[in-house]
């Protein structure tokens, strides 16, 4: 288990910022609709009081990209109570440390890349219930490194679903318009223990084959380790195939 951040090295951290020129940003309250969305999922007492949030910088220092694995536990859905494994390994082919494959569960597989600015995007995802890849292009933000705390961006993602019995026959394709916004800093309590977390949410909306899809998702990033929280769909083609008890949210129980 993960000790809660000092305040010895809260400091060291604005401290560097402040050496680099970019002061924390004063703490975000935690917008009504945002704090309604994520108790629906998580539950009261997750999320706590907001903190000083400092820009994400290199997105590697939340996501490594070292071979690593983690247990969640479900707060939400038809799983509800039970935990789950996720993991992530480097691809065998890939020699500089910019690609890999993060498994969730043994049902869902997101391809990984990360670009020479450390910002780090799904290139594909692999949904083995559904028999389909879905493929983005340009490739989906999950870690943006320039962002700094109340600010967005804005990007329009083409997405192609394929058959996986078939890898050339394109069974849905369409576009999602996505704004992926830095709300704030927040104190965290899971689980794994408390946590001062940066909060990233993902707004969706667009159309891909026969399904209209808006929708909104959420990932708390802590330093080290990635996510102590998250509420997501199961996959891009959960928008697709499935109603709404494929959203869910998980917390961090510990670090395998």
């Amino acid at each position: 288990m993960r000790p809660t951040a000092s305040l010895t090295s809260l400091a060291m951290a604005l401290a560097l910022c402040l050496a680099a020129g970019v002061a924390a940003a004063d703490p975000i309250p935690l917008p009504d609709k945002d704090r309604e969305n994520i108790e629906k999922y998580l539950g009261k007492g997750v999320v706590g009081e907001p903190v000083e949030g400092n820009p994400i910088g290199d997105a590697g220092k939340f996501f490594t990209f070292e071979k690593g694995a983690w247990t969640y536990q479900f707060t939400s859905g038809d799983n509800k109570g039970k935990t789950q494994e996720q993991s992530f390994e480097k691809l065998k082919r890939d020699k500089d440390g910019t690609t890999g494959r993060y498994s969730i569960g043994k049902e869902t597989v997101f391809y990984l890349l990360r670009d020479d600015e450390g910002d780090i995007s799904i290139t594909s995802q692999q949904d083995t219930d559904q028999g389909v890849i879905s493929r983005f292009s340009p490739p989906e933000p999950i870690y943006a490194g320039h962002l700094a705390p109340g600010e967005s961006q804005k990007s329009k993602i083409d997405v192609k679903v394929y058959d996986l019995s078939s890898p050339d026959e394109l069974a849905h394709q369409g576009s999602l318009d996505l704004t992926l916004t830095y709300v704030g800093a927040y104190k965290v309590t899971v689980p794994a223990g408390n946590y001062d977390a940066a909060l990233l949410r993902w707004a969706y909306k667009g159309k891909v084959g026969p399904a209209n899809i808006e929708d909104t998702q959420y990932r708390f990033l802590v330093e080290g380790f990635g996510s102590a929280a998250m509420i997501v769909q199961k996959s891009i083609s959960a928008m697709l195939f499935y109603h709404d008890n494929s959203k869910y949210g998980k917390v961090l129980v510990k670090e395998n």
